[in-house]
Protein backbone atom coordinates (compact mmCIF):
# COMPACT_ATOMS: atom_id res chain seq x y z
CA UNK A 1 0.00 0.00 0.00
CA UNK A 2 1.31 3.43 -0.92
CA UNK A 3 1.13 6.17 1.68
CA UNK A 4 -1.81 8.51 1.08
CA UNK A 5 0.42 11.60 1.31
CA UNK A 6 2.60 10.24 -1.52
CA UNK A 7 -0.51 9.60 -3.61
CA UNK A 8 -1.72 13.14 -3.01
CA UNK A 9 1.71 14.44 -4.03
CA UNK A 10 1.58 12.34 -7.21
CA UNK A 11 -1.92 13.66 -7.89
CA UNK A 12 -0.63 17.23 -7.59
CA UNK A 13 2.30 16.51 -9.92
CA UNK A 14 -0.01 14.98 -12.52
CA UNK A 15 -2.28 18.02 -12.31
CA UNK A 16 0.47 20.64 -12.49
CA UNK A 17 2.82 19.00 -14.99
CA UNK A 18 0.38 17.12 -17.21
CA UNK A 19 -2.89 19.00 -16.65
CA UNK A 20 -4.57 15.75 -15.53
CA UNK A 21 -7.36 15.96 -13.00
CA UNK A 22 -7.61 12.40 -11.70
CA UNK A 23 -9.50 10.74 -8.88
CA UNK A 24 -7.59 9.28 -5.94
CA UNK A 25 -8.52 5.82 -7.27
CA UNK A 26 -6.91 6.59 -10.63
CA UNK A 27 -3.81 8.04 -8.97
CA UNK A 28 -3.59 4.93 -6.77
CA UNK A 29 -3.59 2.72 -9.87
CA UNK A 30 -0.87 4.82 -11.49
CA UNK A 31 1.20 4.87 -8.29
CA UNK A 32 0.88 1.11 -7.85
CA UNK A 33 1.96 0.53 -11.43
CA UNK A 34 4.96 2.86 -11.04
CA UNK A 35 5.96 1.12 -7.82
CA UNK A 36 5.73 -2.34 -9.42
CA UNK A 37 7.77 -1.13 -12.40
CA UNK A 38 10.45 0.34 -10.13
CA UNK A 39 10.61 -2.84 -8.05
CA UNK A 40 11.07 -4.88 -11.22
CA UNK A 41 13.89 -2.63 -12.41
CA UNK A 42 15.61 -2.89 -9.03
CA UNK A 43 15.37 -6.69 -9.12
CA UNK A 44 16.88 -6.75 -12.62
CA UNK A 45 19.65 -4.38 -11.57
CA UNK A 46 20.36 -6.44 -8.47
CA UNK A 47 20.53 -9.65 -10.50
CA UNK A 48 22.78 -8.15 -13.16
CA UNK A 49 25.18 -6.52 -10.73
CA UNK A 50 25.33 -9.27 -8.15
CA UNK A 51 23.64 -7.01 -5.63
CA UNK A 52 26.16 -4.19 -5.84
CA UNK A 53 24.84 -1.57 -8.26
CA UNK A 54 27.51 0.98 -7.31
CA UNK A 55 30.37 -1.15 -8.64
CA UNK A 56 28.42 -2.04 -11.78
CA UNK A 57 28.36 1.65 -12.85
CA UNK A 58 32.03 2.42 -12.20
Amino acid sequence: MIDKNLLLELKQILKEDFDLELSLQEVTEIGTTLLAFTETLLKIESTNSGGNSYDAHR
